[in-house]
């Protein structure tokens, strides 16, 4: 068992409702996500390594986080029309969609139409995102192949880029990088290498061509011509084998370690000796392993077939209900059987309208969004009225503790109103009393039999200073 038969999957979606997940080593279906109709070709992408996005030609795109079979209800992705084709960014921040020849940029964490640019004369089939997510590459109905920046698409704000005029014409800065117009009709295959020194794009067409091109000088390196219609197009990892799938069935190889000397070739079926046979009807999708060492294929024979390059032998087929449309292999989603998603994406509804307002805001999202009230997408939103209601309870509470204390203290302390026995206080200790309770020796102190409480008498004499060591204590009266 090689390294890549246990660390990617293959996800395939078919004639059939939804779209699943294949161990293509040994034939076992892993996850199933359940859809209510067919999703259309080159409209199935993943975003991040959380969420399964796909387009059934309508308009609406549907999400399914990686461990669930359903679809999540929380976001709406609502686009302005019938959706041709979709591809995500390598880093799930940007959706492109490409509705009749319209490209789209939608920003995922805010659901805002970040730009909508046409230079495509017919419908888009296809699209595809470099490596590193800076460029975006589409080929349409018309056979144009237009090579878009990422930078220039997002910059909605036209006054704070420099202005560069070349005779006499100011540049359009959402103008594609560079047109290819080679292919004269609709392009089925679009590849972008990994390659950071030089970036090739690989481009098949049904007028029986593959084309190279560098894409930092925009020049055609390399032209290949067939005999038969090239249906999908696939390249390793490493960008020296093409693998070119054909409407009749069989799997053309071209070797790019040894390329011709002239521009142009051409390659009959007599001449390729490299093949992979075993499809009997037309291959829609191709892709390879991280290694190089394994090539799957799915055609509308109703099969994915996995192959050993090296040998070019078939070594398990995997048969479907319906023709297959998307395939492709990836590596294994880390949460893809997990209970709960813990996502790293922040995934939103799409906007109605594109926000030109505020062209200098920007938005910055953390860790913490992914959790907030308005963008949680798994419905485990607060509920509000419970936290009022344990607002009131805390509150009531903190009174009743309050009251209880109160109560508590105030029957402790002594009763000021109650009756004190007079017998038990001398003179000295009445004067004392009396000088710290404020009261001067020009007042009286009257004793009611009736009751053994002392009562303060004023007169109505101006108070005189008198010496604080003065012993001498008022007079003192008695009524009976």
């Amino acid at each position: 068992m090689t390294s890549s038969e246990t660390l990617e999957v293959a996800f395939v979606s078919d004639g059939t409702s939804g779209a699943t997940v294949w161990d293509t080593t040994n034939g076992t279906m892993l996850k199933t996500y359940r859809h209510t109709a067919s999703i259309g070709q080159n409209c199935m992408s993943l975003l991040g390594n959380d969420y399964l996005i796909a387009a059934d030609k309508g308009p609406l795109i549907q999400a399914w986080p990686i461990n669930s079979q359903e679809r999540t209800h929380q976001v709406r992705m609502l686009c302005g029309g019938k959706i041709n084709s979709l591809a995500a960014s390598p880093d799930g921040l940007y959706i492109a969609v490409a509705i009749s020849e319209k490209l789209q940029v939608w920003m995922a964490c805010s659901g805002r139409l970040l730009t909508t640019v046409s230079r495509h004369f017919q419908p888009i089939t296809i699209i595809k995102w470099s490596s590193d997510g800076s460029y975006l590459v589409t080929g349409g109905e018309d056979g144009l192949v237009c090579v878009w920046s990422l930078a220039k698409l997002i910059n909605t704000s036209q006054s704070s880029m420099p202005q560069t005029f070349i005779s006499g014409d100011q540049i359009d800065q959402s103008a594609p990088t560079y047109i290819f117009s080679d292919h004269s009709v609709r392009i089925t295959g679009v590849y972008i290498g990994n390659c950071t020194r030089c970036i090739r794009i690989f481009t098949t067409s049904v007028d029986k061509t593959c084309k190279i091109y560098d894409l930092s000088t925009g020049i055609m390196l390399l032209s290949i011509a067939f005999d038969i219609i090239p249906s999908s197009l696939t390249v390793d990892s490493i960008e020296t084998a093409v693998y070119i799938g054909t409407t009749a069935g069989p799997i053309r190889s071209f070797d790019l370690t040894s390329p011709p000397r002239t521009r142009e070739c051409y390659v009959s079926d007599k001449e390729s000796g490299i093949k992979f046979v075993g499809h009997a009807k037309a291959v829609t999708a191709l892709s390879v392993s991280l290694f190089g060492d394994m090539l799957v294929s799915g055609s509308t024979d109703c099969t994915i077939r996995t192959w050993h390059v090296a040998s070019r032998q078939c070594l398990r087929t995997i048969q479907l209900k319906e023709p297959v449309i998307n395939m492709f292999l990836t590596l294994i989603p880390r949460q893809l059987t997990a209970n709960e998603l813990e996502p790293s994406i922040i995934l939103k509804s799409f906007k109605k309208t594109e926000e030109l307002e505020n062209d200098h805001f920007v938005e910055v999202y953390s860790y913490n969004d992914l959790f907030e009230e308005e963008s949680d997408t798994f419905g485990h939103k607060e509920d509000t009225n419970i936290r009022e209601e344990l607002e009131k309870t805390k509150t009531i509470n903190a009174r009743i503790y309050e009251f209880a204390i109160n109560s508590i203290l105030k029957e402790s302390e002594p009763n000021p109103k109650e009756d004190i026995d007079i017998s038990s206080f001398s003179l000295v200790d009445l004067e004392f009393n009396g000088e710290k309770n404020g009261l001067d020796n020009d007042d009286d102190i009257i004793i009611d039999e009736n009751s053994t409480t002392p009562r303060k008498k004023k007169r109505g004499r101006k108070r005189s200073k008198k010496n604080v060591n003065d012993t001498n204590i008022s007079n003192i009266y008695i009524y009976s």
